[in-house]
C-alpha cells in the first residue's frame, strides 16, 4: 500500500476541558499515515496526479483551530472527516495526535485512531 506521511504537525489551537485550558492555546502534534494510490504522480511527476501534503496541513490544522475542542479524540475525527471528504481517492488513515507537556511526568500523552473510508459514516452523511 502507498502512503503519504506526514510527521510532527504541530497545530496551535485551543484544547481541553478544564476552563483554564479554554482560555490558553496550546500544542497539539500530528502524525498523519495516509493510505492511497501513488502510481500515477510516480510515472508523471506531476502535483496534479498526488494528494498536495502542503493541503493536508492546511485542512488538519484549520478544522482543528476552527473547532476548538474538548478532546483530541474529537479533533482527531474532524482531521478524518476533512481529509476523507476533501480526497476522494484516499483508502484510509491512521492518524496519532500528541498533547505535550501537559503531564508532567510525561513527554506528551496522546490518541491514535486508523479508519478507512468503507468502514466509515463521515458527518457530512456520506
Amino acid at each position: 500500500m502507498d502512503a503519504i506521511i506526514i510527521e510532527g504537525l504541530k497545530v496551535d489551537t485551543v484544547i481541553g476541558c478544564f476552563n483554564w485550558e479554554r482560555q490558553i492555546i496550546q500544542p497539539l502534534m500530528l502524525d498523519l499515515t495516509i493510505n492511497t494510490s501513488l502510481e500515477k504522480a510516480a510515472s508523471s511527476d506531476e502535483l496534479d496526479d498526488t494528494l498536495n501534503y502542503a493541503e493536508i496541513c492546511e485542512i488538519s490544522a484549520k478544522v482543528i483551530q476552527d473547532a476548538a475542542p474538548k478532546l483530541i479524540e474529537h479533533a482527531a475525527k474532524l482531521v478524518l472527516d476533512a481529509l476523507f471528504t476533501t480526497f476522494p481517492a484516499v483508502e484510509s488513515i491512521n492518524i496519532t495526535i500528541r498533547k505535550p507537556a501537559i503531564i508532567a511526568q510525561a513527554n506528551s500523552v496522546g490518541i491514535r485512531l486508523e479508519r478507512h473510508r468503507n468502514d466509515i459514516r463521515l458527518s457530512t452523511g456520506e
